[in-house]
């Protein structure tokens, strides 16, 4: 099997420099126990021989060429989609190099198995196949098509078992990306996609965490339960209290979808794990419609209103309530709002995709930081 394998390395030196180089950055390793041929992450290509002996040559290079397309993609070592499993991401990933590249002899899922549109991003067709997956955990019990489904369903999830997030190896391959003068079959609208992605990307986990750095206000609090740093217990020490007042504002106007709604209290839920114990929430759209002090996640989410949309309301709300940061969600689609000029609340836009945030980022820099849900 490794004689296989090197041939085609030995071949892609010449015709396929780029996926060469990524092959040349990963250990071929061979796992003979996973439910798939091939699978990367871990800075590894694991193969099972088992179905790799079943492959034509052809089948077997393409099998391969899967790998390093996915990870010229960065699809094991950038962020997973909010909100899915193992198998939507696998089959989001699939769709997303189905949709780019073709194949003969090696089988791989295009938008149009799923009744979705070419051109998307990876988050969303993950999504959007998270949706339709059955609530069953696909175990494969019982025979027939159930069988068949639960072994698609092992084989998924044993596909993205070693993705997870690795700036280091996202850098490396930038770089690789970035020096390659020759793309071989890679050529064309994709080569140009891949180097696209090498430009910096706003992350809102990164903005969130920095966000919060930036609004933590610091209290000084005396107290005989510290030593001074200079008499020791003669004197009173002091601790720092940290306290920081976080509003969450949710479009919740006509043109926001439901699943749109369920990617923003994703995000509000995603709050506590940097940090704050509590948080603010209103919902809004040409008003003021709900407001919610949460200390914990939320499970099941209401939507009040459903009406025209004006910044205006919640702007003026943080303003008004001394809050040191308002994060509002929304899909950007109403008047800038008038920022009052004694105004100290730290303000971020969360566009609801990546076609609001190129509509509307520029106005929304104006008056705070702007990223988005999906930026891909």
């Amino acid at each position: 099997m490794k004689d296989r394998i090197t041939s085609i390395i030995e071949r892609w030196f010449i015709q396929e420099p780029a996926l060469f180089q990524v092959l040349c950055s990963h250990e071929l390793a061979e796992n003979a126990q996973m439910p798939c041929p091939v699978r990367s992450g871990k800075r590894r290509i694991e193969y099972n021989p088992n179905f790799l002996r079943e492959m034509t040559d052809r089948g077997l290079e393409e099998a391969l060429r899967t790998e390093a397309v996915r990870i010229l993609l960065k699809h094991p070592y950038e962020r997973k989609p909010d909100g899915c499993c193992q198998e939507a991401i696998a089959l989001g990933s699939n769709v997303v190099v189905g949709d780019n590249y073709q194949y003969g002899a090696f089988k791989i899922e295009k938008p149009a198995d799923f009744e979705l549109p070419s051109g998307r991003e990876y988050e969303w067709y993950s999504r959007q196949i998270q949706s339709m997956l059955p609530p069953s955990d696909g175990n494969g019990d019982g025979d027939g098509e159930s069988s068949r489904s639960g072994n698609a369903s092992a084989r998924n999830q044993a596909l993205s078992e070693l993705w997870d997030e690795d700036d280091l190896t996202v850098a490396m391959i930038n770089g690789i990306i970035e020096g390659c003068t020759s793309w071989g079959s890679l050529a064309g609208a994709f080569a140009e996609k891949l180097k696209a992605s090498t430009k910096a990307k706003i992350n809102w986990r990164n903005v969130f965490s920095g966000f919060r750095a930036s609004i933590l206000s610091s209290k000084r609090k005396l107290t005989r339960m510290r030593p001074n740093r200079r008499t020791g217990f003669e004197n009173m020490g002091s601790i720092r209290r940290f306290d920081t007042k976080l509003l969450v504002a949710v479009d919740v106007s006509g043109s926001i979808s439901s699943q749109s709604l369920s990617y923003f209290y994703g995000v509000i839920n995603s709050a506590f794990r940097y940090g704050f114990e509590s948080i603010d929430v209103i919902q809004f759209d040409a008003g003021v419609r709900v407001v919610q002090n949460l200390r914990k996640m939320m499970r099941d989410v209401v939507a009040v209103g459903r009406g025209g949309t004006s910044f205006q309301e919640p702007v003026e709300y943080a303003h008004k309530n001394g809050y040191d940061g308002l994060l509002i969600l929304t899909d950007g689609y109403a008047p800038e709002p008038m920022i009052p000029a004694n105004m100290r609340c730290k303000i971020i836009w969360v566009c609801q995709d990546k076609r609001c945030y190129e509509q509307h980022h520029r106005w929304m820099e104006r008056s705070g930081r702007v990223c988005t849900i999906e930026l891909g």
